[in-house]
């Protein structure tokens, strides 16, 4: 742990450490992976994403602290290899029993970062999917978060932002380029829905990476790597990612 973490853990009740170490090593996959050292991390992040994070439900259900633990994990894995520990615009999480719709469209969502409320919204039902099968680089939290993290990042000053710049550009001067190539159907590794823009496909490629990391470098070794730059960790590594 780096300095500011070893600060926060001080201020950590050893119950929550340890309800928080069960509910991930039950459902969360990279993090059961983890060397201890990485897990006491992991756990240490979590809890500060949680208690940093206002979480709300539709009236009626009950989001329970194991539901938002697990939401909260998705945050961590990706930044796991990063400096930012938590959203500076997007600190509110809503949470839906069943998968949702706005008024005046007919389209069903199980998740949206609005950047209008600075709401992510997230359907549970599909969270829980997205941990409970963990290889078939679907998972709507890791989606969700990631377009979050582009987002502040767009917004954020040079020392706050959560990527470099370089790093960044060269991930989308690849990704620039497979993106018609996906909607032509000759880049199967990622779903359709990563040929709509960057945003998708940046979203897409981070499910994919930790769902499928051994599949998308078999694929191509190129854009998984430029992937791993950016976000400073290789989850085929499992014990030590970064």
């Amino acid at each position: 742990m780096n300095a500011k973490h070893t600060f926060v853990n001080l201020f950590l009740k050893t119950r929550s450490k340890q309800e928080c170490h069960e509910v991930l090593s039950k459902w969360n996959s990279y993090y059961a992976a983890l060397s201890e050292k990485h897990q006491q991390s992991f756990v240490v992040r979590t809890l500060l994403f949680l208690n940093t994070t206002d979480f709300d439900a539709t009236e009626g259900f009950e989001l329970t602290t194991e539901m938002k633990l697990v939401i909260s994990s998705a945050f961590v894995q990706i930044t796991f290899g990063l400096k930012q520990d938590v959203l500076s615009v997007f600190k509110t999480i809503f949470v839906t029993p069943t998968s949702y719709a706005y008024t005046g469209r007919d389209v069903l969502y199980d998740g949206d970062v609005n950047t209008v409320t600075k709401r992510v919204n997230l359907s549970w039902p599909a969270v829980e999917k997205g941990f409970v099968i963990t290889d078939d680089g679907l998972n709507i939290a890791i989606h969700e978060f990631s377009h979050c993290l582009i987002i502040e990042n767009a917004k954020g000053f040079y020392f706050s932002k959560a990527f470099k710049d370089a790093d960044l550009n060269a991930w989308k001067e690849l990704a620039t380029k497979k993106i018609p190539l996906i909607r032509e159907g000759k880049y199967t590794i990622f779903r359709d829905y990563g040929g709509t823009n960057l945003m998708e496909l940046f979203a897409i490629a981070l499910e994919t990476f930790f769902e499928q990391p051994h599949e998308f470098y078999s694929y191509s070794p190129t854009f998984y790597r430029t992937t791993a730059k950016v976000l400073k960790q290789d989850p085929r590594n499992g014990k030590n990612p970064k």
